[in-house]
This record gives C-alpha cells, sequence and structure tokens, in this order.
C-alpha cells in the first residue's frame, strides 16, 4: 500500500517538474524522493513520467494518478480542516494579490477571512500576476488572485468580477465628440505598465489589429504612478475605469471613450488542490469582491 509520503513525493513532482524541486519543498533529499517516487511506480506498475531527471512530462498513468492525489489531497484537507477548527495553534496563510486588488477590496477580503478563521493570520504578497502565478505552483502561496489569463494549469480556481478599463488622457487632450478611433489615440504616446502585464498585453494586440504602432513608454508598475504621468502631459494609458473618477470630475484626468473600447480583464483566485483552506479563502474572495472599492492614497486624490 502507498503511504501519503510516497504520493505527496510524487504529485510535488509532478506540480513541480524535478525531483530536486520537489525534494526542497519536502525537506527531503533527492535519493529519498527518488526512492519514494520508484516505490511508486512499482506499485503502480507502469511509468509515470516520461523523463522524471530533468523536466518531468507525465504519462497518461502519471495524468490519471494525478487526479486521484488531488482528490485525496483535498478530502485529507477537509479532513485536517475540520480538525484544526478543535485546537488552538496560529495558522498562517500566504495569499498574493496585485496592486489592483490590494487597492480595492483585499481589505474586506481580509476582515472576512478573520471572522471566519480567527486564529488564522493572513501573510500578504503583492506582486504582478505571473510571479504570483507560479508561486502558486511553487507551493509558496497559498492563494493567488490574478486575472484569468494567468491562471495556473494545476491550480484549482473560482472566477471573480470584470475589471472594466479605459483610456485616460490630460484634460483636452481630446475635444472631439463620441469615440476616438485608437488611431487618433495613438498620436500620444501609450504609457505602460510592464510589458507583461495583461492588460499591456491586451492594449498591445489592439492596436496591432488596427494596423498602429504607438510609441510606447515605460511608465512605471504602479497606476496611481501612471494617473500621475497622465495629468502631467507625457501621454495616454489605460486604467482601471472605476478607480479614478475623482480625478476625472476635479478635471485632472480625462476619460477617453474609445473605439474599439478598452479591453476588459476577469479576475479569479487561485489555489493548490491539496489545500481546503485555500479553497474557502477562494470562495470568501468570491463573495466579497468589488473592484469599484478604490482606495488612491490621498497624494493621489
Amino acid at each position: 500500500m502507498l503511504t501519503r509520503k510516497q504520493l505527496e513525493t510524487f504529485f510535488w513532482v509532478a506540480r513541480l517538474g524535478t525531483v530536486a524541486r520537489a525534494a526542497e519543498k519536502l525537506h527531503v533529499t533527492q535519493s529519498a524522493a527518488t526512492k519514494r517516487l520508484q516505490e511508486v511506480e512499482r506499485v503502480v506498475a507502469a511509468p509515470l513520467f516520461v523523463d522524471a531527471r530533468r523536466k518531468a512530462t507525465l504519462t497518461a498513468k502519471g495524468h490519471e494518478l494525478m487526479l486521484l492525489c488531488a482528490d485525496l489531497f483535498d478530502s485529507l484537507g477537509q479532513l485536517e480542516a475540520i480538525q484544526q477548527t478543535t485546537r488552538d495553534i496560529p495558522r498562517v496563510i500566504h495569499i498574493g494579490v496585485t496592486e489592483l486588488v490590494a487597492m480595492s477590496w483585499f481589505a474586506t477580503l481580509v476582515g472576512r477571512i478573520r471572522s471566519a478563521h480567527p486564529d488564522l493570520s493572513v501573510q500578504p504578497h503583492i506582486d504582478h500576476s505571473a510571479v504570483l502565478r507560479d508561486r502558486v505552483a511553487e507551493g509558496l502561496l497559498d492563494v493567488a488572485i490574478v486575472p484569468e489569463a494567468f491562471a495556473s494549469r494545476y491550480a484549482a480556481r473560482v472566477n471573480l468580477d470584470v475589471v472594466e478599463f479605459a483610456w485616460f488622457s490630460a484634460p483636452g487632450a481630446f475635444g472631439r465628440s463620441g469615440p476616438v478611433p485608437l488611431r487618433e489615440l495613438a498620436r500620444l504616446p501609450v504609457i505602460e505598465q510592464a510589458r507583461t502585464s495583461i492588460i499591456t498585453v491586451l492594449c498591445a494586440q489592439q492596436f496591432e489589429q488596427v494596423g498602429v504602432a504607438p510609441t510606447r513608454l515605460g511608465g512605471s508598475r504602479s497606476i496611481v504612478t501612471l494617473a500621475g504621468l497622465i495629468e502631467a502631459g507625457f501621454g495616454v494609458s489605460c486604467l482601471p475605469r472605476a478607480f479614478f473618477t475623482s480625478e476625472v470630475a476635479q478635471g485632472r484626468l480625462q476619460m477617453v471613450d474609445t473605439d474599439p473600447c478598452a479591453p476588459s480583464v476577469r479576475y479569479c483566485a487561485i489555489h493548490s488542490e491539496a489545500l481546503a483552506l485555500g479553497r474557502a479563502v477562494a470562495e470568501l474572495a468570491r463573495q466579497c469582491c468589488d473592484f469599484s472599492r478604490m482606495r488612491v492614497p490621498g497624494s493621489m486624490r
């Protein structure tokens, strides 16, 4: 009969791609991890990986066992969560969020978590979506709230709300009535976040579809800083529509309706299949997700 340690070793080799990374995750030697993996394959009586020495690729039998392990660890996680409620042992959950989440409804989520799990300590991690996704896959984060496009292949997910974006410029940059064609918008430099940002990628695709190659400026990872650069007249940028309504009302920014309209981005909460608490937190995120609750620092307001 296979032991939990043996199955965990197989699970993490499949998740992380190599025996070495799985051994590091499980705090065992590489030789011990290799031995456990060999024992699993001996009991299953079939190869589970095409080549586990380098980048492990699952065979058909490996995929089948991976699904069974995910179900097993999910059930064990639920049992452990029930057992944990009877103990007064402090726990920590690591949650990764993007800047948009941190500046809108993350505080509400933390409040919900503390109410439902008073003994649980929440450790936030704010970074770009691709980094957060990879950390969930590596087991370094329990939950991450990222755009749907960054949902991990081996992570479970709960769909959340859609963020509507809009183009912003300095006041008076566009005086015409009606939507502004992207070709006309592109006469001003486009101030971007990182090139890997999902909104940067989506906007670049829109410009490419209409055959426009605007001047692209690397602005900042912070959308608040981007808004400041727009107000200073450096160009246009695509920002969350609901986040800067006060600046538009004050005449500090101009919201530009475009043709085609700015992209929208659906967010989701991803978590490890083996962590029942991660699934519970992802469900809480679904319940309180609200990107209209923007908290812009006073310097921008």
